[in-house]
């Protein structure tokens, strides 16, 4: 521990240093920041999004992890962000509450969809987390509707201070499917992958995955890829489930950081209620498979007109039980016949679309000159 804390020190001291240097000659400074303390995701797209900023900004990456990589990569905990100086720009893709001194903040979201945020006794604390940013960079009108629903629903004096919200396309699709034009893929494995186990309980399959993992591995020759959430990888369910198929050879397991390969190697997506299930549609043009038992709770907990859940039958299938897999899977040919035009033309209802990183280039240029002025 005494180490990290050095190291974090360390950090501090080089980028206040760089950032004092490059002061001088102008350079807009941007910081993003990962809290996580695994470091659970890929951040290429991000990466790629700052690639065609030019000399005049200077980009840094903080990690709240040590398991990083890369001259660009520095090791900062969390707490310490405070001490870093003059960044114009603050920007994380995971809700932060503590930022960089005297920037502005920009929360990057990272759901494609208006997918279920988060469990509703936990809404108003997400609220006021959010509230802290200056900036929320939405991926589509549909997620606008919704943040704008939530923000009115917690903040009762509209007068507060509020994010604004602005539509700017989903960055990890147009990266992904800048990537995907020379990919070759195999499409034979079915992947599961639920939303976080404890996001909305109610709502989660996985007290039921033991029993659909079976019934796949006993009625198909494909693989079935498991691919939890990264908060759910070292949980005690999914090292169980790890532990009762590891010796089957049709079982993976994938705690990978990036899903691009998994993803294009898979005949249909099996999940319940994970915004992945339509970054996965977008991408692959394949079919999901939406394990829902209860569809009644979906309007009780005030979801059932989020279009998340409206859309599903657009890109999919949606089952009540285990025992309906079997079928749907030897059907998923047909169904996949069935969705291509209306997943196309819900994919063309991003404003977006193949253009968001000059998108976001232009919208925190329009920013930074405000803040200039």
């Amino acid at each position: 521990m005494p180490f990290l804390i050095l190291k974090s020190f360390f950090s501090i001291i080089v980028i206040n240093i760089k950032i004092i240097y490059f002061k001088f000659k102008n350079k807009k400074i941007i910081f993003f920041y990962d809290p996580n303390k695994r470091h659970t995701q890929s951040i290429n797209y991000i990466e790629d999004l700052f690639d065609n900023f030019g000399k005049e900004f200077l980009i840094f990456f903080g990690f709240n992890s040590p398991n990083i990589s890369g001259h660009k990569n520095y090791y900062i905990k969390y707490s310490f962000l405070k001490w870093i100086y003059k960044v114009d720009i603050f920007l994380s893709n995971n809700v932060c509450d503590i930022f960089t001194n005297n920037s502005i903040k920009i929360y990057l979201h990272h759901d494609i969809y208006d997918s279920p945020l988060i469990d509703l006794k936990k809404e108003k604390k997400l609220f006021q987390r959010l509230a802290k940013y200056d900036f929320l960079f939405l991926s589509n009108k549909k997620s606008t509707i919704m943040f704008n629903n939530f923000f009115n629903k917690y903040n009762s004096n509209l007068s507060g201070n509020i994010p604004k919200i602005i539509e700017t396309g989903y960055l990890k699709l147009d990266y992904l499917k800048k990537n995907i034009k020379t990919y070759n893929s195999i499409n034979n494995n079915i992947v599961i992958a639920p939303t976080i186990r404890e996001h909305i309980k109610k709502l989660s399959m996985f007290d039921d995955l033991k029993k659909i993992i079976e019934i796949l591995l006993a009625n198909r020759t494909s693989k079935v890829i498991f691919r939890p959430h990264p908060v759910d990888r070292k949980t005690h369910l999914t090292l169980e489930i790890e532990e009762n198929f590891k010796n089957d050879d049709n079982f993976k397991l994938d705690i990978s950081n990036d899903y691009f390969d998994t993803y294009l190697n898979s005949m249909c997506l099996i999940t319940d209620i994970s915004g992945t299930a339509y970054t996965y549609a977008f991408l692959t043009n394949k079919p999901v498979i939406f394990f829902s038992k209860n569809e009644k709770l979906i309007n009780e907990l005030g979801h059932g007109n989020l279009s998340y859940f409206e859309d599903r039958n657009k890109i999919g299938v949606i089952i009540k039980n285990s025992n309906e897999i079997f079928e749907i899977i030897n059907n998923i040919k047909y169904i996949e016949k069935k969705i291509k035009i209306s997943n196309s033309s819900l994919l063309k209802e991003m404003d977006y679309l193949g253009n968001s990183k000059n998108r976001i280039k232009k919208i925190i240029n329009e920013i930074l000159v405000k803040k200039q002025s």
